[in-house]
């Protein structure tokens, strides 16, 4: 799950030798925000580029009628605002908001610049991440016209779950249905008559702002 401003596939500390990571360890500022604080603002001016180091963050797009769309949640080791930095683009391009305990470093964006002059391979790193980005964008087009809303709630949820309880046999998700909905890429009505489906056969349970998978291992063979 990618959008232009969540995290690389291949975080592009990654890229920098050991000693080049212990030479900006002490710029990074260490930040910490509760569930449902907000870390960036769209719109808001800033090029800072930010490490999640522990929780999540979900990151919403505003839309023309003025409606919020979570498209994405970022995890444990991925980044975010490179992208900006890189391009020069100074105004942020999606809100930020914590979904969990977020805990996260920030670089300044002028020793961010500095990195990349000092290494070439980082800008690379980049680069392939914005690729499989767009391999991701392009999958889940395909994936929107072949396969149904039900299935796809059932490939995200998974997914999700992957994220929060990795390697678990239950999750709970610190997500809303329209979180959900704009995740999947499909409408709040659409995506809750098939969270029902999935209710009914006791495979998930609804509560407020959280989406519980009782059984992962039920729903994998469900939706096969």
């Amino acid at each position: 799950m990618s959008t232009p401003e969540s995290g690389a596939s291949m975080l592009w500390l990654e890229a920098l030798s050991d000693e080049e990571r212990a030479r900006i360890e002490l710029s990074f500022l260490k930040r910490s925000f509760k569930r449902g604080e907000t870390v960036l603002l769209q719109g808001e001016p800033s090029a800072n580029v930010y490490v999640i180091d522990g929780g999540h963050a979900a990151v919403k797009v505003a839309t023309p009628h003025g409606e919020s769309i979570t498209v994405t949640v970022l995890s444990p080791g991925t980044s975010f605002g490179e992208i900006a930095a890189l391009t020069g683009d100074e105004v942020r391009t999606a809100t930020i908001v914590a979904l969990d305990a977020l805990a996260v470093r920030v670089l300044p964006h002028k020793v961010f610049d500095d990195v990349r002059r000092r290494n070439p391979a980082v800008d690379t790193a980049i680069a392939q991440s914005l690729a499989g980005r767009l391999q991701d964008l392009s999958d889940r087009m395909a994936e929107a016209t072949f396969e149904t809303v039900q299935r796809r709630c059932g490939l995200r949820l998974l997914e999700l779950a992957e994220a929060f309880a990795p390697g678990a046999s239950s999750a709970s998700l610190p997500l809303t249905q329209d979180d959900l909905a704009g995740i999947i890429g499909a409408t709040r009505p659409t995506v809750n008559q098939a969270l029902g489906a999935l209710v009914a056969a006791h495979l998930v349970v609804v509560s407020r702002g959280v989406i519980t998978i009782a059984d992962i291992p039920a729903l994998k063979r469900h939706i096969r």
